[in-house]
């Protein structure tokens, strides 16, 4: 029996994905390659926030001061070994993922999946529901 798959679109890039339960780990990126492009913007988004508080100010200041003195009047850096061509040139790794239009099989390990496709999460077996939750009327 072929496990069952979950649809989704990537966070970052929109691309639609089946990811089987064996591999679902509540994914929400079609592969590493966006995941980590999001997680660099999170953190530039995160250190601008930071810099702009009255504390990330002082430090960021004291940062440039420390590089300010030792850098002031040095002398240029010794020139570098020769870099082949071809890594100047080396682009950043596509997704891993190759988005297949034909066949219904796991974006990431590529076995085959089942005809029946979901477009939620599975739930844990046992688990039971928050009880902080069952009383609160805003509760979905």
């Amino acid at each position: 029996m072929k496990p069952t798959a979950r649809l989704y679109q990537c966070v970052r890039c929109h691309k639609q994905v089946k990811i089987c339960s064996m591999c679902d780990r509540g994914n929400i990126y079609c592969g590493k390659y966006c995941a980590i492009l999001a997680r660099a913007h999170a953190l530039a988004r995160a250190g601008s926030r930071y810099q702009n508080t009255f504390i990330g100010k002082l430090r960021h200041a004291a940062r440039q001061a420390r590089y300010r003195k030792k850098v002031t009047h040095q002398g240029s850096p010794l020139p570098s070994e020769d870099v082949p061509i071809e890594m100047l040139e080396k682009k950043p790794e596509k997704s891993e993922i190759t988005h297949q239009e034909t066949g219904l099989s796991c974006c990431f390990c590529k076995n085959p999946v089942s005809d029946w496709i979901r477009k939620g999460f599975l739930r844990r077996r046992g688990h039971k529901p928050s009880p902080g939750l069952q009383g609160c009327p805003q509760a979905p």
